[in-house]
């Protein structure tokens, strides 16, 4: 089997190095690495941690473009274990979207000392979440369909709409704009047609799932149903949309993270010595 040249990028802790895992971050449909790199993947790496953030066969750097049509949810989760290997030292991985929905299909074969889930796509995938834009915003979903059939490039508010706040800063904008790519086909039609027999309890893990008030594309009660198969609760955060790492309030996207992370892997305090006399 042929295995896909993957790009990955990293962004080496600064300063002290936090006592825990790598962070891995996963971008999610229509996207790729470069998503992360605008704040997460420096913020977090001056916070101490070592930063991880691939992009998926078919995006961004990485080789597929030609074949993106065809691939699968489960390629996608092999370019995960690929990463992970990788890196050596097992991470802790925080999926968008998409991304989300493939760290669900990773931790029920492996094993993570924790995960965090960001506007994850549902177990139960798509088809609610589909059903839901066409209904309440028939334009938007359409326009959604013809560009992943490459028929429609979204302009500005309708980028704006979908995928982010009213308050998101024309930068984030125009980067979405510039970058975003086409989903597979396959990959889209295996969120979508799921059995809803086949959707298991996931093994423990350490879990956080966040959602965004905001967000036209899942909703509040996806959320919920992420975090139910993770035993854990959902949390909404206000005044942002679907991309969390991008839009105008991402600090307290990552403040939540950091203060997840601190309660599972707290630092050693610093040891303090008598003064001379």
């Amino acid at each position: 089997m042929t295995h896909p040249r993957l790009e990955v990028i990293r962004e080496a802790a600064k300063g002290v190095a936090r006592n825990a895992p790598p962070l891995l971050f996963l971008h999610g449909a229509f996207s790729a690495a470069w998503c992360w790199q605008e704040h997460f993947l420096t913020w977090f790496a001056e916070q101490g941690y070592d930063c991880w953030a691939p992009s998926l066969e078919g995006h961004g750097g990485s080789s597929g473009r030609n074949y993106l049509s065809g691939i699968s949810i489960d390629d996608y989760v092999r370019n995960l274990s690929a990463v992970i290997r990788q890196i050596g030292h097992t991470p802790i991985v925080i999926g968008h979207s998409m991304g989300g929905f493939v760290l669900q299909q990773y931790l029920a074969l492996h094993a993570l000392p924790g995960a965090v889930f960001l506007a994850s796509v549902p177990p139960h995938g798509l088809a609610g979440s589909s059903l839901r834009l066409l209904s309440q915003a028939p334009s938007q979903f359409l326009a959604l369909n013809l560009y992943q059939n490459g028929m429609h490039q979204p302009d500005w508010r309708e980028l704006r709409d979908m995928l982010f706040s009213p308050a998101a800063s024309d930068e984030a904008i125009a980067l979405m704009a510039r970058q975003a790519q086409q989903e597979s086909q396959r990959a889209i039609m295996d969120m979508t047609l799921i059995n809803p027999l086949f959707i298991r309890p996931l093994p423990p893990v350490p879990a956080l799932v966040l959602g965004a008030a905001d967000d036209r594309l899942i909703s509040a009660a996806d959320v919920v149903a992420t975090a139910s198969r993770l035993n854990c609760t959902a949390e909404i955060l206000p005044s942002i949309g679907h991309m969390m790492m991008l839009d105008a309030h991402w600090p307290q996207v990552a403040d939540r993270i950091l203060e997840w992370l601190d309660r599972h892997w707290p630092q050693p305090e610093a040891e303090t010595y008598p003064s001379p006399n």
